[in-house]
């Protein structure tokens, strides 16, 4: 049987809201129980959730040491770290608990799965997938879908070349690098950069052929000795989000182990900013009941 580490020690800033984004309710149930009964429903053991040190009490009223629509389903709640990747380091510490509460033989190859909470709508069907090919002989596993959207690869700031141009005036007294004098970035009102919320000008370099390309999702699974390796090997990665591994498979790969990938879902779309929110809550007033 599978386990899982649900990942929700992440802030609701982006959402507009203050607290752990994992509680933000959705059409009157929070990320938090939405996520927790998603894996109990594919049939998931047991669960350790990762949370925000000082909102351990408020998660514990919301999963009171199990999933509420699945009692038999035990819930193990630790305190995430200072990145994602340290967050599910600290969860994979509290898996043998959350195996032994579930009466499940935790071995090398018991299928173990990490999965976002900000992924609330994941359906089981996705799960189950994940499970199956990890107990079909695969080692990693991820979901995902075709990228839809053109996809460009900017240069950056040091290797920019040549002045920044705003609208149809060139910033005058441009640095090398493209970057105006007096200012760290050349901006555009409205262009947000990878990382922050500030507007930027960058060099587009490439185009990359998007055929090859797929939009990964959670949860993505492993074999619980592979998942301990790959965490281990990329344990000083983990203390900033500026240097932490962005997904778990990506520890695997860093390994030189083979990942493999099955079939993703739309609804296992990440809520993050408002509109993901006010399109999960769309998504969920159209589903049949």
């Amino acid at each position: 049987m599978a386990l899982a580490v649900l990942t929700a020690a992440g802030s609701g800033n982006r959402l507009g809201c203050e607290g752990p984004k994992a509680l933000v309710e959705l059409a009157g149930r929070t990320l938090l129980e939405r996520a927790a009964e998603g894996l109990a429903d594919a049939g998931v053991a047991a669960l350790v959730v990762t949370a925000p040190e000082h909102d351990l009490e408020d998660f514990r009223r919301v999963l009171p040491g199990h999933v509420p629509t699945a009692p038999h389903v035990p819930v193990v709640l630790v305190a995430g770290g200072a990145s994602r990747q340290a967050s599910v380091a600290a969860g994979l510490e509290a898996l043998p608990e959350a195996a032994a509460l579930a009466g499940v033989d935790l071995g090398e190859d018991t299928p173990v799965l990490v999965h976002d909470a900000a992924r609330c709508l994941t359906p089981p069907e996705v799960v189950a997938r994940v499970v199956t090919a990890i107990e079909r002989g695969s080692l990693a596993v991820v979901p995902g879908l075709p990228v839809t959207d053109t996809l460009k690869e900017v240069a950056p700031w040091s290797s920019q070349v040549g002045p920044a141009v705003l609208g149809h005036e060139t910033l005058a007294g441009a640095r090398p690098g493209g970057t105006p004098a007096g200012s760290t970035e050349a901006r555009l009102p409205g262009e947000a950069c990878d990382g922050d919320t500030h507007p930027e000008v960058r060099r587009v370099v490439g185009t990359p052929d998007r055929s090859h390309l797929r939009a990964v999702q959670t949860p993505q699974g492993f074999r619980w000795s592979v998942l301990l390796r790959a965490h281990e090997h990329g344990r000083d990665l983990a203390a900033s989000e500026s240097t932490a591994a962005t997904d778990d498979a990506a520890l695997v790969e860093a390994l030189g182990l083979p990942v493999d990938m099955v079939r993703g879902d739309v609804l296992a779309l990440k809520v993050t900013t408002r509109t993901d929110l006010l399109l999960a809550e769309l998504l969920v007033a159209r589903r049949p009941t």
